[in-house]
Formats: structure tokens, C-alpha cells, sequence
């Protein structure tokens, strides 16, 4: 099973008003090439809100 690193940034939810998003980044891993895409893909997905799973905004 692939690792994952967490990466969080405190934004504006619209159902929660301010929390903690987070949003899943797969660790680099052999084949390197199909990582780099996944990562880079993973990268432009949208901060989430732990408790609902909406896209978070940030000011």
C-alpha cells in the first residue's frame, strides 16, 4: 500500500466557519515517473474540510 503524506492549511468552510483542511499527497515511490504525475495531480486537488469533505476557501 502506497504512503501518503497530510498536508494542512488552516481556511474558511462554509458549513464550519474556520478549521484545519487537509488534503491527502502520495509519497514518491518506484515508478518514479507515474508518482511525479500522481503527486503533481494530487497537488492541484482542492484543501478539504475534515468534518463535511466540502472545498475549503481561504481569505
Amino acid at each position: 500500500m502506497a504512503k501518503t503524506e497530510v498536508e494542512v492549511r488552516t481556511g474558511q468552510c462554509p458549513v464550519h466557519e474556520e478549521v484545519e483542511a487537509t488534503r491527502e499527497i502520495p509519497a514518491l515511490g518506484f515508478p518514479y515517473a507515474y508518482y511525479a504525475i500522481v503527486r503533481a495531480r494530487a497537488k492541484r486537488r482542492p484543501f478539504v474540510c475534515p468534518l463535511c469533505g466540502k472545498p475549503v476557501s481561504f481569505p
